[in-house]
């Protein structure tokens, strides 16, 4: 449990109400419960203050406390993003007692290189030259290759294999069953209709803050690497090609492909089930609507959704016009 006082120097709020107790979680607010914290992330959301069972309620500092209010209120600037860093540092505290634990199953190479306070969990394989920052939570059956780089406050969850060479930023969190740095799919076709597989030497990069999804794949690079920027969120079964450039802040809905070679700038959106073709350039602020198939570059802080992806607007005008097509065809032939 956390007490209330702590909670709000943990937001940086402003605290109204009953200031002596503790909070035993996070809930919502139309399902709130005692001595629980919830958040109003919308105005629409105001009504439910008196009648959530929640004790605590983060809001935006603009919002009005109705005079009857008999709950604990924290003002914020921001209640999602309040309501988030309490969410985080409510997860780590039920993570304490498996901190800093090696588990005796696991096989670690004697040249690994370890900082302070890491966890290692059952049945983890951790190659030679490996180096695994402070505050690394490696958890049960994972599989670190040789030269592998891993950052400080990085969480890689259960099932994930990283290959050879790779190297994870700070704060990045890999989630269960995603593979990082395998061989990309890079092909020459001779002659003969033979198709070749071609060596891949690059290897992944990954930013600071980055989350990667569950069964997520991120090939190495043939001779560059594979980069992906801070700040960057995967969802889960996302497909990157060899030699992919993803830049800063950007999101991937899930079951997204990318092509190999393919430049995705800083915060470009691609929603889900969309595929990318190889060698494009997707400029800056780009949104890419759902089950979208893009076959050509994009130019910055466009909007574009289709198959082919062409700008939404038009997109749009032409489903429209062509869901009209009987009727005009009646027109003209009746």
């Amino acid at each position: 449990m956390i007490h209330i006082k702590k909670i709000n120097e943990i937001i940086n709020g402003e605290l109204f109400g009953a200031d002596d107790y503790y909070i035993k979680g996070p809930c919502s607010i139309i399902n709130g419960k005692e001595n629980f914290l919830t958040y109003i992330k919308h105005n629409k959301y105001i009504k439910y203050i008196n009648t959530t069972s929640a004790s605590a309620i983060i809001v935006d500092k603009s919002i009005d406390i109705p005079e009857d209010n008999k709950k604990t209120i924290l003002k914020v600037d921001n209640p999602s993003i309040a309501f988030l860093s309490f969410l985080k540092y409510f997860e780590n505290t039920l993570n304490v007692e498996s901190k800093y634990v090696i588990s005796n199953s696991s096989k670690i190479s004697k040249t690994v290189k370890m900082g302070s306070d890491v966890f290692i969990g059952e049945n983890v394989v951790i190659s030679d030259n490996v180096q695994i920052l402070n505050n690394v939570r490696i958890e049960s059956n994972s599989v670190i290759e040789e030269n592998v780089i891993i950052g400080d406050n990085t969480i890689i969850k259960s099932n994930v294999v990283i290959h050879k060479n790779s190297a994870i930023g700070k704060q990045t969190k890999i989630k269960s069953g995603a593979i990082i740095g395998s061989i990309g799919f890079g092909l020459v076709t001779d002659s003969h209709k033979k198709h070749h597989h071609i060596p891949h030497l690059g290897k992944v990069v990954i930013g600071d803050n980055v989350l990667v999804g569950s069964n997520c794949t991120i090939d190495r690079g043939t001779i560059d690497d594979t980069k992906i920027g801070d700040g960057t969120k995967f969802d889960n079964q996302v497909h990157i090609g060899h030699n992919v450039y993803i830049g800063e802040n950007c999101i991937i809905g899930a079951q997204v492909g990318i092509g190999g070679s393919t430049k995705i700038m800083n915060n470009v959106i691609i929603a889900g089930q969309a595929g990318v073709i190889d060698n494009l350039i997707i400029e800056d602020n780009v949104i890419v609507g759902p089950t979208s198939y893009v076959v050509k570059s994009i130019k910055k802080n466009s909007y574009v959704s289709g198959n082919p992806a062409r700008n939404h607007k038009d997109h749009v005008r032409q489903d429209i016009l062509i869901s009209k097509l009987p009727e005009i065809y009646k027109k003209l032939f009746k």
